[in-house]
């Protein structure tokens, strides 16, 4: 089917929704320079001494690196904020911040990415669930209690680039210990939740959701996945937006777009935009 006639199809889709579930991953924030880190060469790329100690990303996502390779495992985490902080959200997150506010009567954002980058673009806070947490906010190691708190200061961390190693770790307020990034890790039992985020999201989903959109989803974290199926079972059409079409062998919705998520956005924003006029 040409690409100008499945946009349109999936723009009618869009359009007719009055609640709309989206669903945001990895594809969404790579628009925007954000690393993925599913490559691992990019990843050996960018971290070029932890090759040598065969440190992948999961190794350093991962609570075992704040008892064990701290440093490393700060390194990484003060690098990827020191980048997303480089960067910005690309136009596809104001589009979307402006179709919750014009085009649906009821709208929220889950996303499985840590960057921040909806709520930094201007999303409501009651309207976006980060279900594996954010860069930009911290927790004790311990955890000492179930404490988290904004951190948005950058640099937060010394760091050697060369080492890739870290310094001057951010403390825990209560028990000063180590603080550690607010995200859910790989293997990861100390990851304190935000009940605030999630009583949101469980607030939302008790009303009839009329579509739903999924952007940049990846089969190696494929949470948003199995959610957009769940909503498919209940009868609302998903459009899914991946330049990976083997992304869509789990869904298998007919309504897909082999686009980045940045250029789909912006063409399904004028498309919307002409159906309503």
């Amino acid at each position: 089917m040409e690409t100008s006639s499945q946009l349109l199809r999936c723009a009618k889709v869009l359009s007719m929704a009055d609640s709309i579930l989206i669903l945001t991953s990895a594809g969404m924030s790579a628009d925007s320079n954000i690393p993925t880190f599913r490559d691992k060469e990019g990843y050996w790329k960018n971290f070029p001494p932890f090759k040598s100690k065969g440190l992948e990303a999961q190794d350093l996502a991962n609570p075992w690196a704040f008892e064990h390779e701290l440093e490393h495992a700060w390194a990484f985490y003060e690098w990827r904020r020191r980048n997303a902080d480089e960067n910005q959200p690309h136009p596809g997150y104001h589009i979307l911040n402006r179709w919750m506010d014009e085009v649906f009567a009821n709208a929220f954002i889950h996303t499985t990415n840590t960057d921040g980058y909806h709520l930094r673009s201007g999303a409501p806070v009651d309207k976006v669930k980060e279900v594996h947490g954010s860069m930009w906010r911290l927790q004790c190691t311990r955890p000492c209690c179930d404490d988290f708190w904004d951190e948005p200061a950058v640099p937060l961390c010394g760091l050697d680039y060369d080492t890739m190693k870290a310094s001057n770790f951010p403390l825990c307020p209560q028990c000063g210990a180590v603080a550690r990034p607010h995200i859910l890790m790989f293997g990861d039992a100390q990851y304190t939740g935000h009940p605030e985020q999630d009583v949101n999201f469980s607030r939302f989903i008790k009303n009839p959701v009329d579509a739903v959109l999924l952007i940049g989803s990846s089969g190696a974290v494929p949470t948003n996945d199995y959610l957009a199926m769940h909503f498919r079972d209940q009868g609302a059409p998903v459009v899914n937006i991946n330049l990976d079409p083997s992304a869509n062998a789990l869904l298998r919705t007919e309504f897909m777009l082999e686009m980045p998520g940045k250029a789909a956005l912006e063409a399904l924003d004028q498309a919307i935009s002409s159906l309503r006029n």
